[in-house]
């Protein structure tokens, strides 16, 4: 396909604190290889509906990576991109919201771990998911419809996305939260209720608890009738908290998290789950449960903006002590730790006898990734369940750069959804 770079430029979109501190094949990037599967398997058997169909322009714009860089904003750059009709088994998508992953993201951008692939390329597609309206079907496609509305997975960074269609999912209109529901959603679902086996009368750990996948699973962590602990960042994260229904909030920068945990929970914890890692992973292993697990879905405190990247034995090799908090007496679980990034993007499973540490947290059964799916979404229409959708605004393709470093400031609360 036909590719030219404009001379446009990332705009200044962000949040007026924030100024100060950020200054050859089309749109068919994915996520992690996990999620798209875990999309695809889920969307199997959906019903489709129809909406009003729309026109496929001559050219449109998306953010692709000029190559492999140190950072997303390093990488990214806006081309204009020739329009051309589907493959026989995908959809074109107008991209009405995408969703900002910083882990994927950061990652795609840099062509590190699932995306070493990206290495020796350029003008690679940016972005993951997103909600929109199907404009092209290729002849093979039978789960959607042009004018229908799906969230999808695939260069959602852009103003039309040509994708897999079996990643697509019928939804009632392409909104943001649509967009936060697609991966981080089904992130937090498939990992609590399919992995996780949560169970009522449980007691349940959410760290990162106001962000984007962590809302989602304080919510069915209360749904499910467990004793719910979340732990955020400031009054503002807690009061929101609070209002989900979480019994024990803990503000990790005004309390020591693993006093807190003592005091809270003192025979232990069921299910963590943890997107932190780092040393907040560490405080909390120890506090597991003799048949617990931790369901592991980033480790955002070690990506490289932060500037603590673990590497060899400096900061990730475990010594079998926590940072704080409750000790672990002879240290088994903690040692046998690997490192956060070999632990997630390589899919391990920690074992010491019944406890388990989970590095890939997607079930396997497809038909269980479906029920889950519909059950999220329907919680969802049904009014039991919030998707928190950040309220700083974003817009267009000159804004994705703002929106990540946004994302990445840590100051988000729910989704960064950036609309076109």
């Amino acid at each position: 396909m036909r590719q030219s770079s404009t001379k446009a430029t990332f705009g200044s979109h962000v949040r007026p604190l924030l100024r100060s501190q950020f200054q050859p094949r089309y749109g068919r990037s994915f996520c992690c290889k996990q999620a798209v599967q875990m999309s695809a398997a889920a969307t199997a058997g959906a019903d489709a509906s129809t909406g009003q169909q729309q026109q496929l322009p001559k050219s449109y714009k998306q953010v692709v990576a000029k190559g492999v860089a140190h950072s997303f904003r390093e990488a990214a750059k806006i081309s204009e991109v020739t329009s051309h009709q589907p493959g026989p088994d995908e959809a074109v998508i107008k991209v009405a919201f995408a969703g900002v992953n910083g882990g994927c993201e950061t990652f795609r951008a840099r062509g590190e771990f699932a995306f070493a692939g990206n290495k020796d390329k350029h003008d690679f597609a940016l972005g993951a998911e997103g909600s929109g309206i199907v404009v092209a079907c290729g002849e093979n496609v039978k789960n959607v419809k042009e004018g229908q509305a799906v969230t999808f997975v695939g260069g959602a960074f852009s103003e039309y996305s040509t994708v897999s269609a079996a990643g697509c999912w019928p939804v009632r209109e392409a909104s943001p939260e649509a967009a936060c529901l697609a991966i981080s959603g089904l992130t937090a679902i498939g990992a609590l209720e399919g992995t996780g086996q949560m169970k009522k009368g449980q007691t349940v750990l959410i760290t990162a608890a106001a962000g984007a996948t962590g809302h989602i699973g304080a919510q069915l962590a209360v749904l499910a009738g467990c004793t719910t602990i979340a732990t955020c960042g400031g009054p503002k994260k807690v009061a929101a908290l609070k209002k989900l229904g979480v019994q024990h909030i803990i503000d990790y920068k005004s309390e020591d998290v693993g006093e807190a945990l003592t005091r809270i929970c003192p025979d232990g914890l069921d299910i963590v789950y943890e997107g932190v890692g780092g040393d907040l992973r560490k405080t909390i292993l120890p506090f597991l449960k003799p048949d617990g697990c931790m369901l592991c879905v980033g480790y955002i405190s070690q990506y490289p903006h932060t500037g603590k990247q673990q590497n060899g034995t400096a900061t990730g090799q475990s010594d079998g002590q926590a940072a704080n908090g409750r000790s672990s007496e002879d240290g088994s679980l903690l040692a046998a730790m690997p490192l956060d990034h070999e632990l997630m993007w390589q899919g391990r499973t920690v074992e010491h006898g019944k406890q388990r540490v989970y590095g890939s947290v997607w079930p396997k059964d497809r038909e269980l990734l479906q029920k889950l799916k519909e059950r999220l979404f329907d919680l969802y229409y049904s009014g039991k369940l919030e998707a928190w959708v950040d309220p700083a605004k974003f817009h267009g393709v000159e804004s994705v750069t703002d929106a990540m470093d946004f994302m990445l400031s840590g100051q988000a609360l729910g989704k960064v959804v950036i609309s076109f």
